[in-house]
């Protein structure tokens, strides 16, 4: 028989403990069936996400790469348009990037 037992703790004092023991003692299931079928279900979640992430940043990425190739600004629109995270270089980078644009448009 090849059976592993874990021990677990849950300290009352803090809500996310407490709802966890609160759902075993009122499943219908064993703790072990209830445990394994979270942690399952997390990881399954997890998993899942992370492949939808993947997938939506290529959809995203392939888009803006085939949207470059018909943009009538020449692709201007970078220099103003901000990403949604940028790193602190970044940022100065795209402020100076952002001055020139601006500087240029002025030129009209």
């Amino acid at each position: 028989m090849n059976v592993k037992n874990v021990k677990i703790r849950f300290n009352l004092n803090k809500e996310n403990d407490r709802r966890a023991y609160d759902y075993l003692q009122s499943a219908e299931k064993s703790y072990s069936k209830a445990v394994i079928f979270a942690i399952c279900g997390f990881v399954e979640l997890s998993e899942r996400t992370a492949a939808e992430d993947a997938f939506l940043e290529r959809v995203i990425s392939t888009v803006r790469t085939e949207m470059a190739k018909y943009n009538p600004l020449g692709g201007l629109l970078q220099f103003v348009q901000t990403p949604p995270a940028q790193i602190p270089e970044a940022k100065e980078n795209s402020a100076e990037a952002e001055e020139a644009v601006l500087d240029f448009l002025d030129n009209f």
